[in-house]
């Protein structure tokens, strides 16, 4: 102000009082619900100090006419860009370090019926079967988790001195397997079993099973912001490959593509192995190193990251029921959408069946 020939004595108390109110609020809102918490303090923390260094100014002596005008228009033109670096700056740490993990995980407690406000679904009707002795031992897949739960405690009847969690798990796609082939479930629901579980079985000498019960959609997901909203099967298959290794090359922008896979074994790595990938060979996954009860260190394969660059795939139902995330855009494949229609009449290309499956 004192640069303009502006007294700042002049103006009085009240108004300056609400311009600087409103110059805090407004950018201090927008920066908390962006998640911009350090902007929240350094907003009223940098424009205090400017104005502190304004008003002190003036004892220093008042730059008038041209000289005040230039002096300010470089001011100005210097916070301009020390801005826009903060920007780039701040857009360049989103892309190269990690967002939070964005796993494959729900708290069992949800599903369970004793657990206030769960998440069960009820039977419409009263049930034709009851089960009120030798009842089945659940496991299944995770996503699967919601389906069976609630058939189990609508289907069944437990006395006051049996646990009904006794009989239900979720342990997952691999650990539900080797649950059903070691006798340790009756039933389990999971998605088609790979190659490894089929080998796993037949040395076992357990033949399983499977009937379908329910339709699924497999699907690709990227950060809300990335300009891509479809790719083809080929481009999918180009990405997880190894091959396309840029969004540019898919319609994106010029950044590196930063892929994420799924365990071994597990239902979204055998879907996309059997449905996307076929013949074509899939790259080597992203690996973390963490900690073993025994303080050993072991490699895994690491949780998908949502980062402006990435990519990564999951089922249908468990990136938009079970754990929904507003920063995640499910991809249409073939320009075809993810929605309940498509995967109901078959027009999206990676539906796979929900199976359940017993000795």
């Amino acid at each position: 102000m004192f640069l303009t020939d502006l007294n700042i004595r002049a103006i009085g108390r009240k108004p300056i009082a609400q311009v600087v109110q409103t110059l805090w609020l407004v950018p201090s809102v927008i920066s908390f619900f962006n998640g911009w918490v350090w902007a929240v303090l350094l907003i009223p923390v940098g424009s205090q100090l400017c104005f502190a260094l304004g008003y002190g100014g003036a004892r220093w002596g008042v730059l008038r006419g041209g000289a005040g005008y230039s002096c300010r228009n470089l001011l100005v033109i210097c916070l301009l860009f020390f801005g826009s670096c903060a920007v780039y700056q701040s857009h360049l740490y989103a892309v190269k370090y990690p967002a939070p993990e964005s796993s494959e995980y729900l708290y069992f407690r949800d599903y369970q019926a004793h657990t206030w406000g769960n998440k069960l679904t009820g039977l419409r009707d009263e049930p034709t079967l009851l089960l009120t002795q030798n009842w089945p031992r659940l496991d299944g897949a995770t996503a699967g988790l919601p389906l069976y739960a609630s058939a189990f405690y609508a289907l069944t009847r437990f006395p006051d001195d049996i646990c009904p969690e006794d009989y239900l798990e979720n342990q997952g796609t691999i650990e539900a397997y080797q649950n059903i082939l070691n006798g340790n479930a009756d039933l389990i629901f999971v998605a088609q079993p790979s190659t490894a579980q089929k080998q796993l079985a037949e040395a076992s000498g357990v033949k399983l099973v499977y009937t379908p019960f329910a339709r699924e959609a497999f699907v690709f997901i990227v950060n809300q912001n990335n300009p891509v909203s479809s790719l083809s099967d080929v481009q999918i298959r180009g990405i997880f490959s190894g091959r396309i290794t840029h969004w540019n090359e898919v319609g994106g922008e010029a950044i590196d593509i930063k892929p994420w896979q799924r365990p071994e074994n597990s239902g979204s790595q055998t879907a996309m192995l059997a449905k996307v990938m076929k013949e074509t060979k899939l790259m080597p996954a992203q690996t973390t190193s963490v900690a073993t009860a025994m303080g050993e260190m072991v490699d895994i394969v690491a949780e998908y990251r949502n980062t402006h660059n990435a990519i990564g795939y999951t089922f249908r139902y468990y990136a938009t029921q079970m754990h929904s995330n507003k920063e995640i855009k499910l991809l249409a494949i073939n320009d075809v959408a993810p929605t309940v229609e498509n995967i109901r009449n078959g027009s999206y290309p990676y539906t796979v069946d929900v199976l359940y499956g017993h000795p």
